[in-house]
């Protein structure tokens, strides 16, 4: 499907945005993995079993590619096809038509628990009712919600992840939109970049939640402000 926006300027003429589809999964699973496995406090709920976890993602990005109210994009390396990065967004109610339709969309179903095999439902459980419980806090679904940005590491520090985040930012000023994403302590500079700012703070005591890492994992709320219109 066509995109809603027109690619942004600042995209390398050695990449091409697009629409993921459903023969993208596997590699959108992948480059996941690729960008946060090295990330140990935001990923002590994973699966200590690559197979298993790359399992899940892919159960996972192809329900939310199902979802009316989920967007995906993704950037590919032009000469080899690699996929370099992607984006998920949450779009709000109403909003729906501006954010682009959704090729075969299926109306919402409520969650299902699914978790990686070998992981500890208990730490995944926790995980993410404290995302959730920060969404409800903030009243995330009046607003676009950047849920997953990740680049292979590879292309890091190639421009791909502000590209997919400017066109968006763009729709989000024209609709006066305020949006909303958790940040890493490695992404965070880029959003404040773009007009975040943190608003809260989610934080995971690593030393009671595992056995094997200490200290306090942070990851931060932030919240953009559409910008009045020129």
């Amino acid at each position: 499907m066509a995109l809603p926006f027109p690619p942004p300027a600042s995209l390398s003429p050695s990449f091409i945005m697009a629409r993921p589809t459903e023969a993208d999964i596997e590699a959108m699973a992948d480059v996941y993995f690729e960008a946060f496995e090295l990330d140990r406090g935001n990923t002590y709920w994973w699966s200590p079993d690559r197979a298993a976890q790359l399992a899940w993602s892919r159960r996972r990005v192809e329900r939310k590619m199902r979802d009316p109210s989920v967007r995906h994009f993704k950037i590919t390396d032009v000469a080899s096809g690699d996929l370099v990065a992607w984006a998920r967004w949450n779009v709000p109610e109403g909003k729906e038509a501006v954010f682009g339709a959704v090729a075969d969309a299926t109306a919402t179903a409520p969650a299902v628990t699914d978790y990686p095999e070998g992981a500890d439902p208990e730490l995944c459980r926790g995980f993410f009712d404290a995302v959730d419980g920060m969404q409800k806090k903030w009243d995330a679904k009046s607003m676009l919600g950047l849920s997953v940005l990740c680049t292979s590491p590879k292309y890091f520090k190639r421009g791909a992840a502000k590209a997919l985040l400017t066109p968006m930012l763009e729709i989000a000023d024209a609709e006066g939109l305020r949006t909303i994403l958790e940040a890493t302590a490695t992404g965070k500079p880029l959003y404040e970049k773009l007009g975040f700012r943190e608003v809260d703070a989610l934080k995971f005591d690593l030393s009671q939640l595992t056995k094997d890492m200490d200290g306090i994992y942070e990851l931060t709320i932030m919240i953009r402000e559409p910008k009045a219109k020129q």
